[in-house]
């Protein structure tokens, strides 16, 4: 069996292949739809008398309240790692960060550690929290998935006294 090339990503076929976590979608989902369901039930449980008693501002104050937590619960559903051909694509709730395959030196799940990180050439860290570690089985697999990808595009490093190459994944 060959190693996978500069354009496989393992076990796909090439194609690229997106991560999302399990857990915090499902617990967004349902909170959005909670959230929305609670409102209405709410607003037509409510006396005629007592919808009327509330202001722009009140009827405001709480648009602005579940616009907020909507927010907070879409941002967390967006949550996703995309590994293709170009780099790792990362988005951590609204904040995007794109990696080529250079820049991605090392993907790791910390023991204890809540979702995984990439380690970058430029010596820092970045947030995968889309590979949570309350994904269990999934998370390890996916983070694998990630370490093969990265070995595919790294070239190998330079030859050790005994001619084996290296590389520099640092494990």
């Amino acid at each position: 069996m060959s190693a996978p090339g500069a354009d496989d990503v393992p076990g796909h076929g090439g194609r690229p292949r997106t991560y999302r976590p399990w857990g915090a979608l499902v617990v967004a989902v349902v909170g959005a739809l909670s959230l929305l369901a609670t409102i209405v039930v709410i607003a037509v449980a409510l006396p005629p008398q007592a919808r009327a008693s509330f202001t722009v501002v009140q009827h405001a104050t709480l648009g602005l309240v579940l616009l907020g937590a909507l927010s907070v619960l879409f941002g967390i559903a967006r949550t996703r790692v995309r590994a293709d051909t170009a780099g790792l694509h990362v988005v951590n709730g609204y904040r995007r960060h794109d990696l080529d395959w250079a820049e991605a030196v090392r993907v790791s799940l910390g023991r204890g550690a809540p979702w995984a990180v990439v380690d970058t050439s430029a010596g820092e860290t970045l947030q995968l929290m889309a590979i949570q570690r309350s994904d269990g089985d999934r998370a390890v697999a996916a983070v694998r998935e990630l370490r093969a990808v990265i070995a595919a595009h790294t070239p190998p490093g330079p030859l050790d006294e005994e001619g084996r190459g290296g590389d520099s994944t640092g494990g």
